[in-house]
């Protein structure tokens, strides 16, 4: 706990008392929810506390403590979760060193409470370990020069024509450097949990072929953030669906996310924009793969378990189809990913007007073709 409060204090110094106070707060919520009821509640120190940030703090200074303040969220709601129907509460010792862990307090990624605890009897470095963290040091240090180099190089805007006539191409690069910048994050937080104790199955966060190359967009929001999706299926998806059906529960924990990640437009626009795609893309290819009996699902089979008799390697259509729903993916991607460019505007977190003004740069395609979609889903349905 003491080595995670300094990293912040050392490079967060700004919320270190709001992340103390969250977490004696989130604490004293959870015995008193033990004891009395058993609600939302447990929901409430952490939306308190990202409100207060959102309208008192400076905008760059929230921009910047914002994934710190929503991993701290994440983990204090989980444990609260978890602990809730048991007497097996944590002690306020074992609370907040999970809350305040060194390895991911200012890098992330969420662990559970389970994971953190069994570093204390569970010696989960093997002997390859020293190459897994020289792979994620090597990874994250490309990731960082195609943010920050290669993809200006590569695609250069440097004259009006080029802009008007390659808009599309230059969506395209502006999304991949802030694809390749969360990358990096991603592989620095990787080396600090190998570094930690934690095992290699923990420490992977990300898998950029798997976004970069997608068979769906399904298969890039489990993949773009692995640690955050699991959360958000185990204690958002998984316990909304049973009262509200699969698209609310869908859009709840789209809303949850957008909600963790600050109150800002552009990050819930594009969330819940990324929501409907998701619901409509998994809905019409689950259909389509029960016509047709053939592997196109958003997911794919497992290896020897498909029971399908179409598929890629006995019929070309079905690998054609699967290839332009990847295309369809990829050029969904370019659209959303251009929000986060590299303008001054990123300091402070972007506002509704350059939301709009982005998206209505390339006519609004993307939404116009989702919308296109589900109108096929709905006439087949």
């Amino acid at each position: 706990m003491l080595i995670g409060v300094y990293n912040i204090y050392h490079y967060v110094t700004e919320c270190l008392y709001i992340l103390l106070v969250l977490c004696i707060f989130s604490y004293i919520t959870l015995r008193v929810l033990n004891k009395y009821y058993k609600s939302l509640g447990i929901f409430l120190p952490p939306l308190f506390i990202i409100v207060y940030c959102e309208f008192s703090m400076p905008p760059v200074i929230w921009h910047k403590i914002r994934s710190v303040v929503m991993t701290m969220a994440m983990k204090t709601i989980s444990l609260a979760v978890d602990k809730i129907d048991s007497n097996d509460l944590p002690d306020i010792y074992s609370y907040m060193g999970y809350a305040f862990c060194g390895v991911t307090c200012v890098f992330g990624p969420w662990i559970s409470f389970k994971d953190y605890v069994s570093l204390r009897y569970i010696n989960h470095q093997d002997k390859w370990w020293i190459l897994y963290t020289a792979q994620f040091i090597f990874l994250s240090f490309l990731f960082l020069t195609m943010s920050n180099c290669w993809t200006q190089w590569i695609v250069m805007d440097s004259s009006w024509k080029i802009r008007y006539r390659f808009r599309w191409l230059l969506a395209y690069r502006d999304a991949l450097s802030f694809r390749t910048s969360h990358y990096f994050i991603s592989y620095i937080a990787s080396t600090a949990l190998l570094i930690g104790g934690f095992p290699y199955s923990l420490a992977t966060l990300v898998k950029p072929l798997k976004v970069e190359f997608p068979r769906s967009l399904v298969q890039v929001v489990i993949y773009w953030n692995i640690p955050m999706h699991f959360w958000l299926k185990t204690y958002i998806f998984r316990p909304n669906i049973k009262h509200i059906g699969k698209f609310g529960a869908v859009t709840v924990t789209y809303l949850t996310s957008a909600l963790l990640h600050g109150l800002n437009f552009q990050l819930a626009a594009v969330l819940l924009s990324l929501g409907f795609y998701t619901y409509v893309e998994f809905q019409l290819r689950s259909m389509l793969a029960n016509i047709f009996d053939a592997c196109i699902a958003s997911k794919q089979c497992t290896k020897n378990k498909c029971t399908h008799m179409y598929k890629c390697q006995n019929s070309w259509w079905v690998l054609f189809i699967n290839l332009m729903f990847s295309g369809l993916s990829v050029f969904h991607l370019a659209y959303l990913g251009l929000m986060f460019d590299t303008s001054e505007l990123q300091e402070t977190g972007y506002s509704y007007i350059h939301t709009i003004e982005k998206w209505s740069q390339l006519g609004f395609a993307s939404h116009w073709v989702i919308f296109a979609t589900y109108f096929v889903y709905f006439l087949i349905k």
